[in-house]
């Protein structure tokens, strides 16, 4: 198996960090790796009453694109992650979550960081006091009916892994969240 000699870290925000591990193979070689380390995250997929979806459309720096995506944030230390979904869902679109139910977790990318993805599916309750975005999230809400959603899935137009699985997820499964 593998070893780790060392590890170092040359990157910390209260999100993330990255790390560097030197590594020993079962061969005997020595390799760097490097590793982004996440608190993880929570999404969800809200449905209305009418069974659109409530998505939101954002602004992606890695990409320098708008990305259409689930509602999500990241999961503080120590949060229960169906926390951090409600929380998310009224801050980013003004919805409340009702009948919120655990769906999945998953590591979004096993080999390059330890972040693991809790999706939730919720019926999704309007809330006049809401949204309620941080100073550096500037989104759109988009209601889109779940059949629509999941054609622009397979014709590439949403292509965040989470909102993806999300989406696949919730259309497989009977439509009777309270």
């Amino acid at each position: 198996s593998w070893r780790t000699l060392e590890r170092s870290y040359l990157y910390r925000n209260p999100w993330c960090a990255f790390r560097v591990d030197e590594v020993e193979l079962p061969s005997g070689a020595e390799i760097e790796y490097g590793v982004l380390e996440s608190g993880g995250f929570a999404a969800v997929v809200p449905l209305t009453d009418e069974d659109a979806v409530v998505l939101v459309r954002q602004w992606r720096q890695p990409l320098e694109s708008f990305t259409l995506e689930l509602p999500s944030g990241g999961v503080d230390g120590g949060e229960d992650p169906e926390e951090a979904a409600r929380r998310e869902l009224f801050e980013e679109t003004g919805f409340r979550a009702a009948g919120l139910e655990h769906l999945v977790s998953v590591h979004t990318s096993t080999g390059r960081t330890t972040e693991v993805c809790h999706l939730f599916r919720c019926r999704a309750v309007r809330d006049p006091g809401g949204p309620r975005p941080e100073p550096t999230e500037f989104i759109r809400v988009v209601e889109l009916p779940l059949e629509e959603a999941l054609e622009k899935v397979s014709s590439g137009a949403i292509t965040d892994a989470a909102t993806v699985l999300g989406l696949l997820w919730a259309g497989r499964l009977p439509v009777d969240v309270p």
